[in-house]
Order: C-alpha cells, then structure tokens, then sequence
C-alpha cells in the first residue's frame, strides 16, 4: 500500500504533470451492466477509504478536470498563431481566386480568348513587342536573329572554300574528266565536279540552323505560358503546348527538305556567268593569250 501511495505521489516515478490514479470498472462490474455514476460513487469511496489524504486528487472527476484545463491552456497559447495562419492563408487563396477572374459564363468564348491570347503573346515574343522583355538573355526573335546572323553567319565564314581539297585532287579531277587524252584546257566538268562537291558542305550548317531555330521557337512556347488564362486553366495550357510543339515538330521535316532542296538547286546547274568568275575567265583569256603569242614565236 505505500508503495502505491509512493507511485501516485510521483516519488518512484517523477513526472511534469504528476500521476492521478483512477478506479476502473471490472469485468465483473462490465458484465453486471454497472452504471457509470455508480461506478464514480464507488472510485470515490475506494480512494477515500483506502488513500483519503491524496483522494481529492485522484479519480477520474478530477483527471476530467485536469485534462479539460490542460486543454484550455493549450487552446488558449496556440490560438492566436492559429488565427494568424489562418487568416494568411485565407487572404493568400482569396488572392489567388481573385487572380482566376470572374466565372466562365461562355466557354467557347473563353476558348477563343486564351487561344488568341496566346497566339498574340508568340508573335509579340518573336517580334519583340512583348510587355515581359527578358534582361539577361537573348530570347524569341532576337535569339533567332542571333542564330541566323551571329551562329549561322560565322559558321560560314569558317568554311574554307577549298577546305578538304588538295591539289591532287584538283589533278586527278582533270584527268578522269580527260580520258586517255592529256588535256589541253581545264574541262569544266572537272571544275563542276569539284564545286559540287564543296557545296554540298554548306547542307549541314544549314540544317544544324534550322534545327537551333525550332529549338527557340519550342522555348518560346514556354514563355508564352506564363499568362494569368494560362495559369487559370492549367489543362487548356497543356493541350495548347501539346498542340504547337506538335505543329512545330510536324513543319521541321519540311523545313530541312527546302533547304536541302535549295542545296540541291545550287548543285543542279553552276552558274559561270556569275560576276565572281570574271576574274577566273580574265586569267583564263589572259593565259591562252600567252599561248599564242608564244606559239607565234
């Protein structure tokens, strides 16, 4: 018994709030169908009887009564952070369901605006007309640009017109087109040869600038999805993207064969009258001139 008293007292096993002791029913009492005010009247007989100097702090009255209190407290200290909170997050979803604008009364209405809008923001990007400029890096028809005069542009100028051919392919050139005859003059099918040759190295940059060009154009479609319809309608927005990025990988196939076609155009027929070849044909004129004088001689 004293240690009992001991363990409610809190000296065996100390805690914060203490140990409050209570007498439940048995199963005895549980079968009887005991009611609980009786069960109550005989807990408080027993601690009475038993332990009458700590019996008005025990029992499960007063363990209500602490739990309840104990409650109140808590309520009481985190209410005010919970209000808090509670009206952020009220005015911050209040924000955003104002952001979403007023109910959709016309829905194929509102279709034709997002799309429109859309299309408007692409073409202003491209353009450069657009409200929302970016500072830091070229984008929309300014990285275009950029691709075509700067990337393209000194890829070309890189290319050296004779690069990966030597003087004996020149030689062998003319003597293939010669047959078993030396030749006298320079055939031109040798010279149309070895030019086609040097222009089909200008279809890969050529290519490789589409395909930077479509890369900005699909980037583009991100930026353009930065719109409040866009974000109001998270789904539109996907199908939209979906549907461009779809008609832009569609259109890039036919895009790489016109420019392969314009490859092909420049290779079918060399053009000699061009006002770059006067030079050749004045050294040309020049050196057969030579050889009659000499032959005169």
């Amino acid at each position: 018994m004293d240690h009992a008293m001991d363990v409610l007292c809190g000296r065996v096993v100390p805690v914060k709030l203490g140990i409050i002791g209570v007498v439940n029913r048995s199963q005895q009492d549980i079968n009887e169908q005991q009611d609980i005010s009786e069960a109550l009247k005989d807990e408080g007989a027993f601690l009475q009887k038993k332990y009458p100097a700590i019996a008005n702090r025990n029992g499960t009255p007063y363990l209500a009564r602490t739990l309840n209190r104990l409650l109140m407290h808590h309520i009481r200290d985190c209410l005010p952070e919970l209000k808090t909170r509670v009206n952020v997050m009220a005015s911050q979803f209040q924000s955003l369901l104002n952001s979403f604008g007023e109910p959709v009364d016309d829905k194929a209405q509102a279709l034709l605006q997002v799309i429109t809008k859309f299309a408007a923001a692409y073409c202003s990007t491209i353009e450069g007309t657009s409200r929302d400029i970016e500072t830091t890096e070229l984008c929309g028809g300014a990285r275009i640009c950029n691709i075509f005069h700067e990337t393209f542009g000194k890829t070309l100028e890189t290319l050296d017109p004779l690069g990966g051919l030597s003087m004996l392919d020149i030689l062998t050139a003319i003597r293939n087109a010669t047959g078993p005859r030396p030749a006298l003059f320079i055939p031109e099918i040798s010279f149309e040869l070895l030019v086609k040759r040097q222009i089909r190295r200008l279809e890969e940059p050529c290519l490789r600038c589409v395909e930077l060009a479509h890369e900005e154009m699909q980037r583009i479609i991100q930026h353009c999805g930065t719109q409040q319809e866009m974000m109001r309608f998270p789904k539109l927005h996907e199908k939209i993207v979906d549907v461009v990025t779809s008609m832009l990988r569609r259109r890039l196939p036919i895009t790489n064969q016109m420019v392969e076609n314009l490859v092909a155009i420049e290779l079918a027929y060399i053009n000699t009258k061009h006002p770059d070849f006067h030079e050749a044909s004045y050294i040309t004129k020049s050196v057969m001139d030579n050889d009659v004088i000499d032959q005169r001689k």
